[in-house]
């Protein structure tokens, strides 16, 4: 077995159509394919049809689900779901998934265009420390007006890594 990498990750939204437009706006994302358009709640998978396959409660239904590309990484899959759920602001104590971390070149621009579209900043950029330390190398959180905690990072200059390793850090292709 060859573990390739991660594939997707599925996001739960209040408003399909508005996560969407923040992915797209902000960070360049492309949609695939929606099997759920935004507002073609007649085209809804019932929860009855999916509660095997993932464990879906089967009294709910996914009235929205969009696959997008997002840059030389990994999908975003976003979903929408009745009864409709209130987006809530993520933070790293939550446990379980609690941010996503989007490779860019310029973190300044970056922060800007997610500014545009509506996400919150939190002081930044800061400098990487430890074995991510380097010139150049800086995160810079922000949480999406859909309440997804997202860390920009850019790490242009080599990593430190601990004597054990047997690999480097993946870092996504110019």
């Amino acid at each position: 077995m060859t573990i390739r990498g991660i594939e997707h990750i599925g996001i739960t939204v209040a408003d399909l159509a508005g996560a969407e437009r923040f992915f797209i706006e902000a960070l360049d994302a492309s949609v695939l394919y929606r099997i759920v358009p935004p507002g073609a709640a007649d085209n809804a998978i019932s929860g009855d049809q999916m509660t095997r396959l993932n464990g879906f409660p089967p009294e709910m239904r996914v009235t929205g689900l969009a696959m997008l590309r997002l840059g030389n990484g990994c999908n975003i899959e976003l979903f929408e779901i009745d009864p409709g759920v209130a987006d809530a602001p993520g933070n790293i104590s939550q446990a379980g998934l609690n941010h996503l971390s989007v490779y860019v070149d310029d973190i300044q621009q970056a922060g800007a265009r997610v500014k545009a579209q509506g996400a919150t900043l939190f002081d930044g950029p800061s400098d990487c420390f430890a074995q991510e330390e380097g010139r150049g190398n800086q995160t810079w959180f922000c949480r999406t007006p859909f309440g997804l905690l997202i860390e920009l990072i850019s790490l242009p200059s080599p990593l430190r890594y601990d004597a054990q390793a047997q690999q480097t850090r993946w870092i996504p292709q110019r």
